[in-house]
Protein backbone atom coordinates (compact mmCIF):
# COMPACT_ATOMS: atom_id res chain seq x y z
CA UNK A 1 0.00 0.00 0.00
CA UNK A 2 1.45 3.38 -0.99
CA UNK A 3 1.46 6.47 1.22
CA UNK A 4 -1.63 7.98 -0.39
CA UNK A 5 -3.70 4.82 -0.02
CA UNK A 6 -2.61 4.46 3.60
CA UNK A 7 -3.53 8.07 4.31
CA UNK A 8 -7.02 7.74 2.78
CA UNK A 9 -7.71 4.40 4.46
CA UNK A 10 -6.63 5.70 7.86
CA UNK A 11 -8.73 8.84 7.45
CA UNK A 12 -11.86 6.86 6.60
CA UNK A 13 -11.31 4.53 9.56
CA UNK A 14 -10.97 7.34 12.11
CA UNK A 15 -12.96 10.28 10.70
CA UNK A 16 -16.13 9.63 12.70
CA UNK A 17 -14.32 9.75 16.04
CA UNK A 18 -11.64 12.30 15.08
CA UNK A 19 -13.54 14.49 12.64
CA UNK A 20 -11.86 17.82 13.32
CA UNK A 21 -8.39 16.26 13.31
CA UNK A 22 -9.04 14.48 10.00
CA UNK A 23 -10.45 17.67 8.46
CA UNK A 24 -7.31 19.57 9.47
CA UNK A 25 -5.12 16.80 8.10
CA UNK A 26 -6.96 16.90 4.79
CA UNK A 27 -6.52 20.66 4.52
CA UNK A 28 -2.79 20.29 5.15
CA UNK A 29 -2.18 17.24 2.97
CA UNK A 30 -2.99 18.27 -0.60
CA UNK A 31 0.65 17.59 -1.48
CA UNK A 32 -0.17 13.89 -1.15
CA UNK A 33 -2.34 14.06 -4.30
CA UNK A 34 0.06 13.32 -7.14
CA UNK A 35 -2.04 11.62 -9.84
CA UNK A 36 -5.40 12.28 -11.47
CA UNK A 37 -6.94 9.02 -10.23
CA UNK A 38 -6.27 10.08 -6.64
CA UNK A 39 -8.31 13.27 -7.00
CA UNK A 40 -11.83 11.71 -6.87
CA UNK A 41 -10.97 9.70 -3.75
CA UNK A 42 -9.63 12.76 -1.98
CA UNK A 43 -12.60 14.86 -3.08
CA UNK A 44 -15.07 12.27 -1.79
CA UNK A 45 -13.45 12.22 1.63
CA UNK A 46 -13.35 16.03 1.79
CA UNK A 47 -17.03 16.26 0.86
CA UNK A 48 -18.07 13.68 3.43
CA UNK A 49 -16.02 15.00 6.35
CA UNK A 50 -16.72 18.69 5.83
CA UNK A 51 -20.29 18.32 4.62
CA UNK A 52 -21.84 15.56 6.69
CA UNK A 53 -19.75 15.47 9.86
CA UNK A 54 -18.75 19.10 10.33
CA UNK A 55 -21.54 20.84 8.46
CA UNK A 56 -18.91 23.31 7.21
CA UNK A 57 -19.75 23.35 3.53
CA UNK A 58 -17.91 26.62 2.90
CA UNK A 59 -14.58 25.24 4.11
CA UNK A 60 -15.19 22.04 2.17
CA UNK A 61 -15.85 23.93 -1.06
CA UNK A 62 -12.74 26.05 -0.54
CA UNK A 63 -10.62 22.92 -0.07
CA UNK A 64 -12.11 21.33 -3.19
CA UNK A 65 -11.19 24.47 -5.14
CA UNK A 66 -7.60 24.13 -3.93
CA UNK A 67 -7.69 20.46 -4.94
CA UNK A 68 -8.86 21.41 -8.43
CA UNK A 69 -5.93 23.77 -8.84
CA UNK A 70 -3.34 21.04 -8.31
CA UNK A 71 -1.19 19.90 -11.22
CA UNK A 72 -2.64 16.39 -10.77
CA UNK A 73 -6.13 17.71 -11.54
CA UNK A 74 -5.36 20.19 -14.30
CA UNK A 75 -6.50 19.07 -17.74
CA UNK A 76 -7.89 15.84 -16.33
CA UNK A 77 -11.61 15.51 -17.19
CA UNK A 78 -12.43 12.75 -14.69
CA UNK A 79 -10.68 14.57 -11.87
CA UNK A 80 -12.40 17.85 -12.66
CA UNK A 81 -15.80 16.14 -12.94
CA UNK A 82 -15.36 14.65 -9.49
CA UNK A 83 -14.48 18.04 -8.01
CA UNK A 84 -17.43 19.68 -9.78
CA UNK A 85 -19.80 16.98 -8.55
CA UNK A 86 -18.68 17.11 -4.92
CA UNK A 87 -18.75 20.90 -4.97
CA UNK A 88 -22.33 20.77 -6.26
CA UNK A 89 -23.25 18.35 -3.45
CA UNK A 90 -21.91 20.72 -0.80
CA UNK A 91 -23.60 23.72 -2.38
CA UNK A 92 -26.91 21.88 -2.54
CA UNK A 93 -26.64 20.93 1.14
CA UNK A 94 -25.79 24.55 1.93
CA UNK A 95 -29.14 25.57 0.46
CA UNK A 96 -28.50 26.26 -3.23
CA UNK A 97 -31.23 24.34 -5.12
CA UNK A 98 -29.63 25.18 -8.47
CA UNK A 99 -26.23 23.79 -7.52
CA UNK A 100 -26.65 20.57 -9.52
CA UNK A 101 -28.39 22.13 -12.53
CA UNK A 102 -25.24 22.25 -14.67
CA UNK A 103 -24.47 18.55 -14.21
CA UNK A 104 -25.52 16.06 -16.88
CA UNK A 105 -28.26 13.49 -16.18
CA UNK A 106 -26.46 10.66 -14.42
CA UNK A 107 -23.98 13.00 -12.71
CA UNK A 108 -26.84 15.08 -11.36
CA UNK A 109 -28.69 12.01 -10.08
CA UNK A 110 -25.58 10.81 -8.28
CA UNK A 111 -24.92 14.24 -6.78
CA UNK A 112 -28.49 14.56 -5.52
CA UNK A 113 -28.41 11.08 -4.00
CA UNK A 114 -25.16 11.91 -2.21
CA UNK A 115 -26.60 15.21 -1.02
CA UNK A 116 -29.64 13.40 0.38
CA UNK A 117 -27.43 11.04 2.36
CA UNK A 118 -25.47 14.02 3.65
CA UNK A 119 -28.63 15.86 4.69
CA UNK A 120 -29.86 12.74 6.48
CA UNK A 121 -26.56 12.57 8.33
CA UNK A 122 -27.16 16.17 9.44
CA UNK A 123 -30.73 15.28 10.58
CA UNK A 124 -32.23 17.54 7.90
CA UNK A 125 -34.80 14.88 7.13
CA UNK A 126 -37.41 16.79 5.16
CA UNK A 127 -34.73 18.29 2.94
CA UNK A 128 -33.13 14.85 2.54
CA UNK A 129 -36.43 13.27 1.50
CA UNK A 130 -37.09 16.01 -1.05
CA UNK A 131 -33.56 15.74 -2.45
CA UNK A 132 -33.75 11.95 -2.70
CA UNK A 133 -37.08 12.12 -4.49
CA UNK A 134 -35.52 14.58 -6.93
CA UNK A 135 -32.71 12.10 -7.53
CA UNK A 136 -35.16 9.25 -8.15
CA UNK A 137 -37.15 11.43 -10.53
CA UNK A 138 -33.97 12.19 -12.46
CA UNK A 139 -33.27 8.46 -12.76
CA UNK A 140 -36.68 7.64 -14.23
CA UNK A 141 -35.38 8.06 -17.77
CA UNK A 142 -32.93 5.25 -17.08
CA UNK A 143 -29.30 4.96 -16.04
CA UNK A 144 -26.53 3.01 -17.80
CA UNK A 145 -25.76 -0.31 -16.12
CA UNK A 146 -22.30 0.91 -15.10
CA UNK A 147 -23.38 4.33 -13.86
CA UNK A 148 -21.98 5.28 -10.42
CA UNK A 149 -25.33 7.01 -9.84
CA UNK A 150 -26.96 3.61 -9.24
CA UNK A 151 -24.69 2.95 -6.29
CA UNK A 152 -25.21 6.51 -5.04
CA UNK A 153 -28.98 5.96 -5.08
CA UNK A 154 -28.55 2.68 -3.19
CA UNK A 155 -26.35 4.26 -0.53
CA UNK A 156 -28.50 7.37 -0.29
CA UNK A 157 -31.71 5.41 0.19
CA UNK A 158 -30.15 3.09 2.75
CA UNK A 159 -28.66 5.92 4.80
CA UNK A 160 -31.86 7.94 4.69
CA UNK A 161 -34.01 5.01 5.80
CA UNK A 162 -31.57 4.01 8.54
CA UNK A 163 -31.44 7.55 9.93
CA UNK A 164 -35.21 7.89 9.91
CA UNK A 165 -35.61 4.56 11.71
CA UNK A 166 -33.78 6.14 14.64
CA UNK A 167 -36.07 9.17 14.73
CA UNK A 168 -38.71 8.62 17.39
CA UNK A 169 -40.89 11.58 16.42
CA UNK A 170 -41.26 11.00 12.69
CA UNK A 171 -44.14 12.67 10.91
CA UNK A 172 -46.41 10.47 8.77
CA UNK A 173 -44.72 11.88 5.67
CA UNK A 174 -41.29 11.01 7.05
CA UNK A 175 -42.41 7.48 7.85
CA UNK A 176 -43.71 7.01 4.32
CA UNK A 177 -40.51 8.49 2.93
CA UNK A 178 -38.44 6.13 5.11
CA UNK A 179 -40.13 3.09 3.56
CA UNK A 180 -39.88 4.52 0.05
CA UNK A 181 -36.16 5.16 0.57
CA UNK A 182 -35.59 1.61 1.83
CA UNK A 183 -37.45 0.16 -1.16
CA UNK A 184 -35.45 2.33 -3.57
CA UNK A 185 -32.20 1.30 -1.89
CA UNK A 186 -33.08 -2.36 -2.41
CA UNK A 187 -33.96 -1.76 -6.06
CA UNK A 188 -30.66 -0.05 -6.74
CA UNK A 189 -28.50 -2.43 -4.70
CA UNK A 190 -29.85 -5.24 -6.86
CA UNK A 191 -28.18 -3.45 -9.78
CA UNK A 192 -25.08 -2.03 -8.12
CA UNK A 193 -24.14 -4.68 -5.57
CA UNK A 194 -23.94 -8.39 -4.97
CA UNK A 195 -25.90 -10.76 -2.78
CA UNK A 196 -24.48 -9.25 0.41
CA UNK A 197 -25.73 -5.76 -0.41
CA UNK A 198 -29.11 -7.12 -1.48
CA UNK A 199 -29.45 -9.15 1.71
CA UNK A 200 -28.62 -6.14 3.86
CA UNK A 201 -31.04 -3.99 1.89
CA UNK A 202 -33.80 -6.52 2.60
CA UNK A 203 -32.89 -6.29 6.28
CA UNK A 204 -33.11 -2.49 6.11
CA UNK A 205 -36.48 -2.65 4.37
CA UNK A 206 -37.83 -5.10 6.96
CA UNK A 207 -36.75 -2.76 9.74
CA UNK A 208 -38.30 0.26 8.07
CA UNK A 209 -41.56 -1.60 7.52
CA UNK A 210 -41.62 -2.62 11.17
CA UNK A 211 -41.10 0.99 12.19
CA UNK A 212 -43.92 1.97 9.85
CA UNK A 213 -46.33 -0.50 11.45
CA UNK A 214 -46.47 -2.91 8.51
CA UNK A 215 -45.49 -6.25 10.06
CA UNK A 216 -46.84 -8.48 7.28
CA UNK A 217 -44.74 -6.71 4.66
CA UNK A 218 -41.80 -6.75 7.09
CA UNK A 219 -42.10 -10.54 7.37
CA UNK A 220 -41.87 -10.86 3.58
CA UNK A 221 -38.73 -8.71 3.39
CA UNK A 222 -37.15 -10.50 6.34
CA UNK A 223 -37.86 -13.92 4.80
CA UNK A 224 -36.14 -12.80 1.61
CA UNK A 225 -33.16 -11.67 3.71
CA UNK A 226 -32.92 -15.05 5.43
CA UNK A 227 -33.38 -16.89 2.13
CA UNK A 228 -30.44 -15.06 0.58
CA UNK A 229 -28.28 -15.91 3.59
CA UNK A 230 -29.26 -19.57 3.26
CA UNK A 231 -28.62 -19.66 -0.50
CA UNK A 232 -25.20 -18.07 -0.10
CA UNK A 233 -24.16 -19.99 3.03
CA UNK A 234 -23.65 -16.66 4.77
CA UNK A 235 -21.54 -16.33 7.89
CA UNK A 236 -23.30 -16.30 11.29
CA UNK A 237 -22.97 -12.51 11.55
CA UNK A 238 -25.19 -11.99 8.50
CA UNK A 239 -27.59 -14.79 9.42
CA UNK A 240 -28.03 -13.37 12.91
CA UNK A 241 -29.49 -10.10 11.64
CA UNK A 242 -31.77 -11.86 9.18
CA UNK A 243 -33.24 -14.19 11.81
CA UNK A 244 -33.44 -11.39 14.37
CA UNK A 245 -35.46 -9.05 12.16
CA UNK A 246 -37.67 -11.94 11.01
CA UNK A 247 -38.35 -12.82 14.65
CA UNK A 248 -39.36 -9.24 15.40
CA UNK A 249 -41.61 -9.09 12.35
CA UNK A 250 -43.31 -12.37 13.26
CA UNK A 251 -43.87 -11.20 16.81
CA UNK A 252 -45.37 -7.94 15.54
CA UNK A 253 -47.66 -9.91 13.22
CA UNK A 254 -48.92 -12.08 16.11
CA UNK A 255 -47.06 -15.30 15.22
CA UNK A 256 -45.72 -16.34 18.64
CA UNK A 257 -44.49 -19.75 17.51
CA UNK A 258 -42.68 -18.28 14.53
CA UNK A 259 -41.13 -15.64 16.77
CA UNK A 260 -39.79 -18.29 19.17
CA UNK A 261 -38.34 -20.35 16.32
CA UNK A 262 -36.56 -17.41 14.71
CA UNK A 263 -35.35 -16.09 18.06
CA UNK A 264 -33.75 -19.49 18.68
CA UNK A 265 -32.06 -19.34 15.27
CA UNK A 266 -30.78 -15.82 15.96
CA UNK A 267 -29.42 -16.87 19.35
CA UNK A 268 -27.65 -19.85 17.79
CA UNK A 269 -25.99 -17.54 15.27
CA UNK A 270 -25.01 -15.11 18.03
CA UNK A 271 -23.34 -17.90 19.98
CA UNK A 272 -21.10 -18.59 16.97
CA UNK A 273 -19.86 -14.99 16.69
CA UNK A 274 -16.34 -13.90 17.48
CA UNK A 275 -16.00 -11.64 20.51
CA UNK A 276 -15.38 -8.54 18.38
CA UNK A 277 -18.59 -9.19 16.39
CA UNK A 278 -20.92 -9.51 19.34
CA UNK A 279 -20.87 -5.85 20.18
CA UNK A 280 -22.54 -5.09 16.85
CA UNK A 281 -25.34 -7.52 17.63
CA UNK A 282 -26.14 -7.03 21.30
CA UNK A 283 -28.71 -4.27 20.80
CA UNK A 284 -30.56 -6.44 18.30
CA UNK A 285 -30.41 -9.40 20.65
CA UNK A 286 -31.97 -7.35 23.43
CA UNK A 287 -34.95 -6.61 21.20
CA UNK A 288 -35.64 -10.34 21.12
CA UNK A 289 -35.77 -10.62 24.90
CA UNK A 290 -37.93 -7.54 25.45
CA UNK A 291 -41.62 -8.08 26.08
Amino acid sequence: MNDFDAFIESAWETHAEQTREIADRLAASLHRVETADQVPRYAGLVSHVYGEHLGDTGAGIALLERLGALVAAQGQPEAQRAITRHTAVLRHVAGDPAATAALDGAERVGALASAAAMQAGRNAFDAALATYQEALHGAEAGLPADSPAIRALAIGGNNLAAALEEKTDRTPAQTAGMVDAARAALTHWRRAGGWLEEERAEYRLANSLLQAGSPAAAVEAARRCVAICTQQTAVPFERFFGHAVLAQALRASGDAAGFDAERTEARACFDQLAADERGWCEAELKKLTAA
